[in-house]
């Protein structure tokens, strides 16, 4: 290479920088995607309503493209997203998408996201931008109040809700010296999602003594079951430590006793964690909050805004009643963080896994104040209404068997067995792909006591009554076609 600022060296320097300066696309050249992509997105959500949910899984021919060197015109990539993306798979934006458990997406949160990426600010520490910083703890504070957490909790905003699983079982872990583990249990059901035994895993609690509590005939943890199950393990010099509750399960929807097992773990000095990744916000509904009650008392919990929030996929949250135990798990110094470190203020890295952070909580405080917050319980009630409508309309069709009543707006039944069946799921399969193939509304299978059953929840905010009446049609239609 030539000598610095040599005439040869300036020139190659100069070179290079007017290709990097295109970088930073020229204000006329980004309002140019911005209409077309104002275009794009406008259309897009004029046709969401009745576009399929449900595309064949294609492969979009991707894989082993060459790295691109040249450019593209924006139109053409627009075009490309399109094609490979949302019109292969499933659409879970659908209001027609029933499957696993619906992330919808409002609109006015992806607004928040264009910002947040275009101003890149960055919400770690308070000192480098208190108002990205602000709006991140705002956040959480908002989630505390709805959950009626006190004053002394605190959490943090995560991409979903396995990191948030696993920082709050952080906070878990710092209530007990590593020299205790070995002879300290772990509690929960075989309904708990598998997050959880993947997030002990990956925080070094793989080994540890855990029980799988029984369910009860509605799949909720059987509180004397795990009272004989610490009875035992106290009699065999073991010590309870952990006692992990689901406040809506995936397959059912089912809300452990909360109330009774907050009893059972203060008695027993145990650290009593909820997931509450799909259920926790029907605290705000009328009848959620009565099936919920006791989870404001918990240690810690998870929430994912990206479920019944309705906000984009990555944005789920971890809460610990006592914030203490959350930083003394995360909270670390270094030299070269020190200009933007702050005792004064709450930095939200010192409640999180990550340092650079993406300011995802911009996201939600837009669309909670751009909508108002009032929106949200509205639909939940909506939810809860349309998952009783619906329950009461498949009980009402003869060649169904349902599964548990819903206690949220998850639903799950199967085709009766003929006595010629051979093969009892059989008739079940059939149903469920027949709906699938259809693409007009998307359901999925579970198994329950071992047994095939199909499934559906209700949750996303663009689900209506007329949507389920056309569930009930297309069921209709394949059991006549069986």
């Amino acid at each position: 290479m030539s000598r610095p600022e040599s005439k040869e060296w300036e020139d190659t320097l100069a070179r290079f920088e007017k290709t990097a300066r295109e970088l930073d696309t020229n204000p006329s050249v980004f309002g140019s995607w911005m209409k077309e992509l104002e275009s794009y997105s406008t259309k897009l959500l004029k046709e969401l309503p009745t576009a399929p949910v449900y595309f064949r899984a294609e492969k979009p021919g991707w894989l082993n493209i060459p790295l691109p060197f040249d450019q593209t015109p924006f139109s053409d990539v627009l075009a490309e997203f399109h094609r490979g993306v949302l019109e292969t798979g499933i659409y879970p934006a659908s209001g027609r998408f029933l499957g696993y458990v619906p992330g919808g997406g409002v609109p006015s949160a992806a607004v928040g996201d264009f910002l947040a990426a275009l101003s890149n600010k960055y919400a770690g520490m308070y000192q480098a931008s208190p108002g990205a910083a602000e709006i991140e703890n705002l956040a959480v504070e908002w989630l505390r109040d709805m959950i009626g957490f006190p004053a002394t909790a605190w959490g943090t905003l995560t991409s979903g809700g396995t990191p948030a699983t696993i920082t709050a079982l952080i906070a878990a872990r710092e209530t007990r010296e590593w020299s205790e583990w070995s002879r300290s249990v772990i509690y929960l059901t075989s309904e708990c999602h598998f997050c959880i035994e993947k997030s002990l895993g990956v925080l070094g609690l793989g080994r540890v003594p855990r029980r799988k509590i029984k369910v009860d005939s509605e799949f909720r943890m059987s509180v004397e079951e795990l009272e004989a199950q610490i009875e035992t393990d106290r009699a065999e010099g073991l010590s309870p430590w952990i006692l992990i509750a689901s406040a809506g399960t995936i397959n059912t929807g089912a809300i452990d006793p909360l109330s009774r097992l907050v009893s059972v773990a203060r008695r027993e000095k145990m650290w009593f964690h909820v997931d509450a990744a799909y259920g926790g916000f029907f605290v705000q509904t009328k009848e959620g909050k009565s099936r919920l009650a006791g989870i404001e008392a918990c240690d810690s919990l998870v929430l994912d805004p990206h479920k019944a929030l309705f906000m984009p996929y990555g944005l789920g949250a971890a809460l610990v009643r006592d914030g203490r135990y959350l930083r003394a798990g995360l909270s670390f110094e270094a030299d070269y963080i020190a200009d933007v470190t702050s005792d004064e203020e709450r930095s939200p890295t010192d409640y999180s896994l990550e340092l650079t952070r993406h300011f995802r909580s911009l996201r939600f405080w837009m669309s909670l104040k751009i909508h108002g917050f009032e929106r949200f319980r509205a639909a939940l009630e909506e939810k809860l209404l349309l998952t009783q409508w619906t329950y009461d309309r498949l009980s009402a069709m003869d060649e169904l068997e349902m599964g548990p009543s819903p206690q949220l707006t998850c639903i799950a039944f199967r085709v009766k067995k003929r006595p010629s069946d051979s093969d009892p799921e059989k008739r079940t399969r059939e149903v469920l792909k027949n709906v699938v193939s259809r693409g007009r509304i998307y359901l999925n299978s579970t198994r329950l006591d071992g047994q095939l059953y199909i499934r559906l929840c209700i949750l996303n905010f663009r689900t209506h009554l007329g949507d389920l009446k056309e569930l009930i049609s297309e069921l209709s239609m394949a059991l006549a076609n069986l």
